[in-house]
């Protein structure tokens, strides 16, 4: 039988070999605490997304995967948060970058979608596409994604970041907010800079975009530039914003986030200063 490539994660974590790919049978020692699994193609190879009991709290795990500890090692392995390995200049990370974030993705929304939304019957797996279907009512559930924007909004030398009301308070990140229907990219953008901090923007310049398999967003990062306005934060969505030179930067996310990626110019196309 062809080994299958085993994606295992704990939270935000997932486990490798010592050198760093991933195992080709789960260890014994975790098999107990096993609460899903998903078999899928992976990199053009068999693959099985596993999914371990939790052991931290949801919130604990957003934000671990902006500031947390990058890894713990044991005698069989290492577990690497996700940001971790998208961060990672080793080859064989490199190579995990897209299958890991895609195994996550899938387990996320596999686990946490279980019923059907119409008739409340249980879920099965579809017999021909990553979806799970309703064998009462023949309703099919293809993966959720979530797009969200990013941005990063320019003053002259000087760069708008803030600290969130509710995770993360000890770092100063990019503004950021989920899209809503009936609006644009770059009308997400404008909403979402203008209700957080009282400032009105323009230029909104796609950057690039990134997979955050938390629990299932893609974040799409721009940069725009100051237009109008004064910080008035909103109490409920944000603690302080401040603007800061580009030489002085506050703590903010570590490597391999998106926030990282827009601040310190990783995507593709940038902000020309």
């Amino acid at each position: 039988m062809e080994p299958i490539d085993q994606y295992i994660f704990r939270s935000s974590e997932i486990f490798l070999t010592h050198n760093n790919t991933v195992p080709a049978e789960i260890p014994a020692k975790f098999r107990d605490s096993v609460i899903d699994s998903l078999d899928m193609v992976l990199a053009g190879r068999p693959a099985r997304a596993v999914l371990l009991q939790e052991t931290q709290p949801k919130s604990a795990v957003v934000s671990s995967s902006v500031s947390g500890p990058p890894h713990q090692a044991d005698e069989d392995g290492v577990w690497m948060r996700l940001r971790a390995v998208l961060a990672s200049d080793d080859p064989a990370c490199r190579a995990l970058v897209s299958p890991a974030s895609r195994a996550l993705g899938l387990l996320n929304w596999h686990h946490s979608t279980r019923f059907c939304s119409r008739c409340g019957t249980p879920l099965s797996a579809h017999p021909s596409e990553i979806a799970l279907r309703c064998e009462s009512c023949s309703s099919v559930y293809f993966p959720r994604i979530s797009p969200a924007i990013i941005v990063l909004v320019h003053k002259g030398n000087d760069v708008l970041l803030a600290r969130h009301a509710n995770r993360n308070q000890d770092v100063w990140a990019c503004l950021a907010g989920f899209l809503e229907h009936g609006e644009t990219l770059e009308e997400c953008v404008a909403r979402e800079v203008y209700e957080e901090t009282g400032v009105r923007i323009r230029n909104a310049r796609y950057a690039g975009s990134q997979s955050w398999p938390y629990p299932d967003q893609h974040m799409v990062a721009f940069h725009a530039e100051w237009d109008s306005g004064e910080i008035r934060v909103d109490p409920a969505e944000i603690s302080e914003a401040r603007w800061f030179p580009w030489n002085d930067l506050p703590a903010h996310p570590q490597q391999g986030t998106v926030a990282w990626n827009l601040i310190h110019g990783i995507f593709p196309q940038q902000f020309k200063k």
